[in-house]
């Protein structure tokens, strides 16, 4: 019977001297092979195997078999051997084989720890040690738990020894960790480990582990699945823009795109609020320049005496200038990084992760169990003959403007004035009710929430479009699933193509009105094409269906 002969290591930021002293305490004929992955720079260079080496060297002299190195594709594995994952390419496990793949980032990283952790855990099982060491975030707890979950052995660095303890800290509430010891006792246990027969697994591989392996190492026929585990998040992607699937493995919660990029809690969040400073520098420059361009203008204008063209100009400018000085104290005042480094030291359940909900307004008794979520233009007549079709219906309707949204108190009037159902503006907090149009306000987006009560955001903040009908959709389909139903009048962008993809996926129904205009494929794929005068019976037709 073998021993736990594959041990896996995970390291990030003060991962190096840690290393060093981990591989300095291990014996020269060590019966196991030893991967490790160390996040570095994609276009940088790696010298951890030769700092290693040094390390080997210092320690045994020329007398120990025990090399650092970084491994070739398809290479097989040798007791004995240290593999150092190379810069940009994930270091997986696979047929007794070391595989190199430039697969999607996890945890923003290539190389990342789960790709390894899982797939050392999908072909070894019950034989593979996995380690966590110093690091920010919590990269390696996914793994680390798919590891124990085959059978394997789970250990981390004590905290309080890290010199980074974001990594340690994460595997240690999330996972059922057999060892938390400092660095010199870790060395101990793998030899030990090693040594030890390793009882047979029984645990069979899941298919979202299977799925999500064979992810990182880009496999063609995995990548062009139509049906991926988890429920649509809301969220969308910070490196593709596509949207996220949220995935749930015990305390853990992640998510993942359909391309194949992952993320943790935490390390999502760290994206977005990278990508929200990218913004708040971009609109900081467009505005300063608008603002420079537009007083040249004013000046040219005041020159040729055309003093009302110089006067609006001139507004135009000042206007900006404001906007660009609130800007910049956004940015001089963020706090982000020391939200991030408390979210670091801070357990995942005990961060909230919903909007918030104003306590006062707590759910009434009865919610809405069907949801018709409707996208529309400025064209309201489509609209209001449907809502005037479906009185009494037993549903909450939501209605979003997708181009050029008119006032919102505005569209709450003009459908009042033609429908029966109780009209009203959204508003933060507010329980789906049956029989109840839901208007979003302009330039916010609406989501809602599993427990049916609504949130809303800043739109500035989250997408390009505001407000978005694929954050609608996307979060309709998570909480309401074979009973949200999603309608586009006039299909006019390609806003909302994902999150009627999402209501699909999740059981639900969407429907497209047949229009004059060339529909996009997407509609024509993921949705029911009809013309206006069928929808209304269609809408009553589905909610009687699936009560």
């Amino acid at each position: 019977m073998s021993g736990h002969d594959i041990i896996t290591i995970g390291a990030s930021a003060g991962g190096v001297e840690t290393l060093c002293q981990l591989v300095g305490e291990l014996p020269p004929d060590l019966a196991a092979a030893v991967f490790i992955v160390l996040h570095v720079p994609s276009h940088g260079k790696s010298v951890l195997p030769k700092i290693l080496n040094r390390v080997i060297e210092k320690q045994h002299g020329g007398l120990s078999s025990l090399q650092a190195r970084h491994p070739l594709d398809g290479e097989l594995i040798v007791p004995g051997q240290i593999y150092v994952a190379p810069p940009d390419k994930h270091l997986l496990i696979k047929d007794s084989c070391i595989h190199l793949a430039r697969g999607p980032r996890e945890n923003s990283h290539r190389p990342a720890i789960d790709p390894l952790f899982r797939t050392a855990a999908r072909t070894y099982g019950s034989r593979v040690v996995g380690v966590i060491l110093s690091g920010l975030l919590d990269d390696g707890t996914a793994g680390l738990a798919a590891i124990k979950q085959c059978g394997g052995v789970a250990i981390s660095q004590d905290p309080e020894e890290a010199l980074y303890s974001g990594m340690p800290l994460s595997a240690i509430e999330n996972v059922a960790i057999d060892y938390i010891l400092k660095v010199a006792d870790i060395s101990k246990t793998l030899i030990h480990l090693a040594s030890e027969p390793a009882l047979e697994s029984k645990t069979q591989i899941t298919q979202q582990m299977d799925m999500e392996a064979n992810i990182a190492e880009f496999d063609l026929d995995t990548m062009q699945k139509t049906k991926r585990p988890g429920t649509p998040s809301g969220f969308a992607c910070p490196e593709c823009n596509g949207a996220l699937w949220e995935l749930h493995e015990g305390k853990l919660i992640r998510f993942r795109c359909r391309t194949g990029h992952a993320y943790s809690i935490n390390t999502l969040l760290a994206e977005q609020t990278d990508a929200l400073e990218v913004a708040l520098w971009s609109a900081l420059r467009a505005l300063e320049e608008k603002a420079a361009l537009t007083e040249r203008m004013a000046a040219r204008a005041r020159s040729r005496s055309q003093n009302i063209s110089a006067q609006r100009f001139q507004e135009q400018a000042q206007d900006s200038q404001q906007s660009a000085t609130l800007v910049r104290q956004m940015l001089l005042k963020s706090d982000t990084s020391e939200e991030l480094a408390a979210a670091n030291l801070q357990p995942l359940e005990q961060q909230n992760l919903e909007p918030s909900v104003p306590s006062s307004l707590s759910p009434p008794f009865t919610t809405a169990k069907h949801l018709i979520a409707i996208a529309l233009d400025a064209d309201t007549k489509a609209l209001k003959e449907i809502l005037a079709a479906l009185d009494g219906l037993e549903a909450a309707i939501i209605v979003t403007q997708q181009s050029y949204p008119q006032d919102s108190d505005k569209l709450v009037d003009i459908l009042k004035s033609s429908t029966s159902l109780h009209v009203k503006l959204a508003e933060e907090g507010d329980s789906l009710q049956p029989g109840t149009a839901y208007i979003v306000p302009r330039s916010r987006h609406l989501l809602v929430n599993p427990d049916s009560s609504l949130a809303l955001l800043q739109s500035k903040l989250v997408h390009f479009v505001s407000p978005s009908t694929d954050l609608l959709f996307e979060s309709v389909a998570a909480s309401f699933r074979e009973k949200a139903i999603a309608l586009i009048l006039a299909p006019t962008s390609s806003d909302g193509i994902m999150g009627m993809r999402a209501i699909r996926e999740t059981g639900g129904y969407a429907i497209v009105a047949q229009g004059e205009e060339t529909m996009h494929q997407e509609y024509l794929n993921n949705a029911q094409v009809m013309p206006i005068s069928q929808i209304a019976q269609t809408l009553i037709n589905l909610v009687k269906k699936v009560e």
